[in-house]
């Protein structure tokens, strides 16, 4: 049985995902937790590789902005589509001011489900 700390939250826009380190695609947020992320995208990833994720959005204005979030990659493999791999990102330093509020911006502004699923607040 999977064991999870937080609850897995729909995201209601499919935000692009880049290496922040070599700018390449990973892929697009197929959804988001308090702890990590699943992107869905065109190849598999190193499993225990340390990535950091930029991922372009909009600010409460409507401009755009990236935000960099440090994250190690837990698992990768091939989609139930054959032409998609999935892959389970760990998310790290969510201490620092500017990737906590990053993080709640996504989940509160973007994600479908309520705030008191974690059962945290």
């Amino acid at each position: 049985m999977e064991h999870r700390l937080f609850r897995r939250r729909s995201i209601s826009i499919s935000f692009r995902v880049y290496d922040a380190e070599t700018g390449k695609f990973i892929g697009r947020i197929g959804d988001i937790s308090k702890g990590g992320l699943l992107v869905y995208g065109p190849s598999k990833l190193l499993t225990g590789q340390l990535y950091r994720l930029r991922i372009d959005l909009p600010d409460d204005h409507g401009k755009g902005r990236s935000v960099v979030l440090p994250a190690k990659a837990m698992w990768s493999g091939y989609d139930t589509n054959p032409d998609f791999c999935s892959t389970g990102f760990r998310l790290f330093e969510l201490d620092r001011p500017e990737n906590e509020a990053a993080l709640k911006s996504m989940l509160s502004r973007f994600t479908v489900g309520f705030d008191d699923e974690d059962g945290d607040n």
